[in-house]
């Protein structure tokens, strides 16, 4: 079982934020469809090497990890137990644009 003075070592262990309170966690606990869990926390990453140490903490502590961002389903996918790890907050830059063959390539 993971506590709450664990997840603020790897909220430490972040440039970006992990929150565990209430609040945040009951927000992220639906979507827009029918189902309701409440997560164990929920993980802004600034970069790359965020991403990376939730990996490593989920892999060593057995929690699953549930990505959101913008154009999630809507059909309960986006909810679970495990931390949610919402990329829309700063992963927001456009990393290519082709006018002729008319694409961008954004992230997440």
């Amino acid at each position: 079982m993971i506590d709450n003075t664990t997840l603020n070592e790897l909220h430490i262990s972040l440039s970006g934020d992990v929150l565990f309170d209430d609040l945040h966690k009951t927000l992220y606990a639906t979507d827009a469809s029918v189902y309701r869990k409440i997560p164990l926390a929920v993980a802004f990453p600034k970069d790359d090497k965020d991403i990376q140490t939730l990996i490593v903490f989920a892999n060593n502590n057995n929690v699953t990890l549930i990505p959101r961002t913008a154009g999630t389903s809507l059909a309960g996918q986006c909810v679970g137990e495990g931390i949610v790890v919402d990329v829309s907050k700063h992963f927001t830059e456009i990393i290519s644009f082709n006018e002729k063959e008319k694409t961008i390539t954004l992230q997440p």
